[in-house]
């Protein structure tokens, strides 16, 4: 049966990890990052997750931000700690995409100087690339979008272990929301990221993530599934 080898959640409320290191969370009052926007978060920093300089994260787009950001909890807990990372696989989920990068490059297109720094980054995969790089994961990876994707790629992470298809997987469920995604009427969207590591050694029961039928929000996925 799959286990949770760690899991982490970058959140309205903060930051939380849980792993074989152990577990901790920090507000987002703690790390000096003030108060989150409307949309879910205050400004990332990638000193709220590195303990080293990581000037690339700077220059990332939401999405990509956040996600990376969860995968960085997921290390800090000692979840790849004994893995061989070439075979850990990767499973995401977004409902969102790559939207909001989506509509700013067009912007840029339609004033007749498209942006190849946002170009790069319209791809609704490009943060898994990121993960892959800054964390040296070298699996099968496979991206879900659209309403309830959260879900489903957490269901589809638990089989793969389930049916010993992989080692172990990274789930990572993430969305940025801004402009584009208010202008969609997507009132109730907010950038936020989970994830999830899994496998079929020591870890906690992977059945307390209670992964029944029907779509959960992203929302929900954070704060309810996260440690």
């Amino acid at each position: 049966m799959a286990r949770v080898i760690a899991c982490s959640r970058v959140g309205a409320t903060g930051t939380a990890w849980r792993g074989p290191r152990g577990e901790g969370r920090a507000g987002w009052g703690e790390l000096g990052a003030g108060a989150p926007d409307e949309l879910g978060l205050p400004p990332l920093r990638a000193r709220y997750f590195f303990d080293q300089p990581f000037p690339k994260f700077g220059r990332m787009d939401p999405l990509c931000k956040v996600a990376v950001a969860a995968t960085a909890l997921v290390e800090r807990a000692g979840g790849f700690d004994g893995l061989a990372r070439d075979d850990v696989a990767q499973c995401g989920g977004t409902e969102l995409g790559c939207l909001e990068v989506d509509a700013q490059f067009e912007t840029t297109r339609r004033a007749g100087a498209p942006s190849p720094a946002l170009f790069v980054y319209t791809l609704p995969s490009m943060f898994q690339g990121e993960v892959s790089i800054q964390f040296r994961l070298r699996g099968r990876c496979t991206l879900l979008c659209g309403p309830g994707a959260g879900l489903q790629a957490l269901q589809l992470a638990l089989r793969w272990v389930n049916s010993a298809r992989v080692p172990a997987v990274l789930a990572v469920v993430a969305d940025a929301a801004g402009l584009a995604a208010r202008q969609a009427g997507l009132t109730t969207a907010r950038t936020a990221a989970a994830a999830w590591l899994m496998g079929a050694g020591s870890g906690f029961d992977g059945s307390s993530l209670d992964l029944g039928p029907g779509a959960l929000s992203l929302d929900a996925l954070v704060e309810r599934l996260g440690p």
